[in-house]
């Protein structure tokens, strides 16, 4: 005999669904105001004016920042691309990058793990960097080129 069977029930209740919906929005949306309220993430910028002037307890404030950043980096770009000195009386210049680099291509790097002669410390010093701030103390007898 053929038994009387009841279709399935639902398994997802539109209605319940839509309560679910419309509820989680409505928190989100709360959630959002009320964080709004909490954590004032406004920012506060200061009107140009006296206090973009500057005085000697405040520097002044930039106005054209992205114009003052470009106009560095141009300086910046433009003494990295020249030749220059960086102290005529020590006797220290600057180079352009490219050549630098050629320079080291060509002749390659000191060897910087072994001395190049039997004073140690001070005679590769001497050898590789004179000008350094180091190689006083080593010709003044100090010894291994660092300060007492």
């Amino acid at each position: 005999m053929a038994e009387n069977r009841l279709p399935e029930t639902r398994d997802v209740w539109p209605r319940t669904l839509l309560f679910f919906g419309g509820g989680l929005l409505v928190f989100l949306a709360l959630s959002v105001i009320v964080l709004g309220l909490v954590f004032n993430v406004v920012p506060h910028w200061p009107q140009p004016g006296r206090s973009a002037e500057g005085s000697k307890a405040s520097p002044a404030l930039q106005t054209r920042a992205e114009a003052d950043l470009a106009t560095f980096r141009r300086s910046q770009d433009k003494a990295l691309a020249t030749l220059g000195w960086v102290d005529r009386k020590a006797a220290i210049a600057r180079i352009p990058i490219d050549d630098a680099m050629k320079i080291v291509a060509a002749k390659g790097l000191p060897n910087w793990s072994e001395p190049s002669s039997a004073e140690g410390e001070c005679g590769l010093l001497k050898g590789q960097v004179p000008r350094a701030p180091q190689s006083a103390s080593c010709a003044n007898g100090n010894g291994g080129g660092q300060s007492p």
